[in-house]
Parts: structure tokens; sequence; C-alpha cells
């Protein structure tokens, strides 16, 4: 989709904050006859001090915290982990298919990006063809 098409959208900057758009993913559900869209962006107040947010059309968002996401990010390097997710998630059950993760992926112990994994169903029930965006972490 172009920008112009985006279902949702990061909030417009103001004297306050600056935002940047950092990736965007949507998807379909066939079964609910719904679409889904996901933006994630990067906060910076005044301060400099900044966040980056997910912000969703049809589910609860996320944020990541730089310190909680180093945190994490250093606990899941420890574990051999490539990747934990945050924030809001869907995992899929027998009764329903669709998958929502926000996955923080990891490398040498620290956060290296992040990655909006959607998965739906198709009109019969089934898993339809999974949409992910990635982009870096920060610096």
């Amino acid at each position: 989709m172009s920008a112009s098409a985006q279902l949702v959208e990061a909030p417009a900057s103001d004297s306050n904050y600056r935002y940047e758009t950092l990736g965007y993913v949507d998807a379909y559900d066939a079964v609910l006859n719904i679409d889904y869209a996901f933006v994630a962006y990067k906060e910076t107040d005044s301060s400099g001090a900044w966040r980056v947010r997910i912000k969703s059309s049809q589910t609860a968002g996320a944020v990541f915290e730089p310190d909680a996401m180093r945190s994490n990010a250093r606990s899941a390097g420890a574990q051999g982990k490539a990747f934990f997710t945050w924030g809001y998630s869907f995992d899929p059950s027998a009764g329903d298919l669709r998958s929502i993760q926000f996955r923080v992926h990891v490398a040498g112990g620290q956060p290296s990006a992040i990655e909006i994994f959607v998965q739906l169903r198709k009109f019969d029930q089934t898993p339809d063809a999974p949409r992910s965006v990635t982009f870096p972490w920060p610096a």
C-alpha cells in the first residue's frame, strides 16, 4: 500500500513531540471481514527522551521503552533466544488461528530490530499467508 492509503498513521509532530514512522503493515481477516493495520513510530519528546510505539486499528498496541528493551534483550540473549514478544499479542488456538505478535529481535544481547507479525484467516478459517514488517531498533 502507498503511504497515502495507510489505514492507521503515526501522530503529527508538534512542539512537544516529534514522531517518525518506522514501519507499517496491514492484513485482512476474511472471517470477520475486517482490515487490521499497525504502524510503528519513534516518539521523541522535547528533552530528547524517546520510545517506540505501535498503534493498531483493531487491537491494543505497545510501547517499547529503551531501558526495558535493553534489559529484556540481555535476558533473551542469555537464554539463546532470537527474539522476545512485547505488548499486545494474540496467539493462535484451535478455534481461532489468528496470530499477532510484536517481536523484539536480539543480537549480542541488545535489541536489534522490531517485527510486527500478523497472520489472519481466510474465509474458510484456515490461516492466510503471514504478513510482517521489520525495522531496525533506533539507536
